[in-house]
């Protein structure tokens, strides 16, 4: 089994009892589960997880000019030991001019970065649980091409808003299943994979910027992927969360054994699209998440004053 489907909560989720949603379709074998995948993004997660492909660098870890981790770290993570580091990135910000986004993320130890850099190399994931934790810094800089980047906002301390699931047509990950939907623990992602830049004007001159990150899980003869997304947004020399809400999934659970040998899989999936409305709320956009696929699903969401961020 891949390595993402065989770290993550696989051996939790054996011992659970597991309630699976009414699967999309049946497949004859596992050869047609990509195939039965409705949307592009389940598509994606399921081939990060199962193809064993190099993937992109969603990060921008080939840091650009002016940008090293020892200089991230002072920047971004000041106090953090260096060595900690797994994985650190900077990428151009098309929509602040002169601009980047960057970020850092920490094991808890010197040992446990240099086992994930050797074993994971240029990813941010963790095993699941507290043993082999990841923190994550982000950060916004100006650049004018001479000098180094300024520092112009940054995450105070590492990202620990959880994803909310209280309202979504994403199926949960096992650990919430079986919990409370607003465990801060289990519903803050496993793995952080890559910036998302897409154009999420939030009000007049002011855009967010977008992380995207997840979950992976193993079952007996299948396996699962859930996908998040994280708006973050400039609050003076602050970044702070604006939304974090599940985006996508795939989900595969193998069945009846056929007799070439081959085995029956129930695949389910979906996927979200997040629009940025007309309307505005205490000076922000609404923002909706309409489901992909020809779904019905839809949620507004609207800026609370009182509490900085979507709801």
């Amino acid at each position: 089994m891949p390595l993402r489907r065989a770290f993550g909560v696989a051996a939790l989720v054996f011992a659970l009892p597991v309630s699976f949603a009414l699967a999309d379709t049946t497949v004859p074998s596992l050869a047609g589960v990509r195939g039965a995948m409705q949307t592009s993004d389940a598509k994606k997660l399921f081939d990060r997880s199962m193809s064993g492909a190099p993937q992109p660098d969603g990060f921008g870890t080939a840091l650009p000019a002016g940008f090293t981790t020892a200089w991230l770290v002072d920047q971004l993570a000041p106090g953090q030991d260096v060595r900690d580091v797994v994985l650190s990135g900077a990428k151009p910000w098309p929509l602040r001019p002169n601009s980047y986004v960057a970020m850092l993320c920490l094991a808890d130890s010197p040992e446990k970065a240099a086992a994930a850099r050797k074993y994971a190399a240029a990813t941010c994931d963790s095993l699941g649980d507290d043993s082999d934790a990841r923190r994550v810094w982000f950060g916004v800089f100006d650049s004018m091409g001479t000098g180094a980047p300024r520092l112009v906002a940054r995450t105070m301390q590492p990202v620990a808003t959880p994803t909310d699931w209280s309202d979504t047509n994403i199926d949960q990950p096992v650990a919430l299943e079986n919990g409370d939907a607003g465990s801060a623990q289990a519903a803050m992602p496993s793995s952080w994979s890559r910036f998302d830049l897409a154009a999420y004007q939030l009000r007049a001159g002011q855009y967010a910027f977008g992380v995207r990150a997840g979950w992976s899980e193993g079952y007996a003869g299948g396996g699962a992927d859930f996908e998040a997304l994280y708006l973050f947004v400039i609050d003076g020399n602050a970044l702070k969360v604006a939304f974090a809400q599940p985006m996508a999934f795939d989900k595969m659970l193998a069945g009846d054994w056929n007799k070439d040998g081959t085995r029956s899989h129930d695949v389910s999936d979906a996927a979200n699209a997040l629009t940025v409305l007309p309307t505005v709320t205490g000076g922000y956009h609404d923002l909706q998440l309409r489901e992909k696929a020809r779904g019905k699903w839809r949620r507004t969401f609207k800026w609370s004053v009182e509490k900085g961020r979507y709801e």
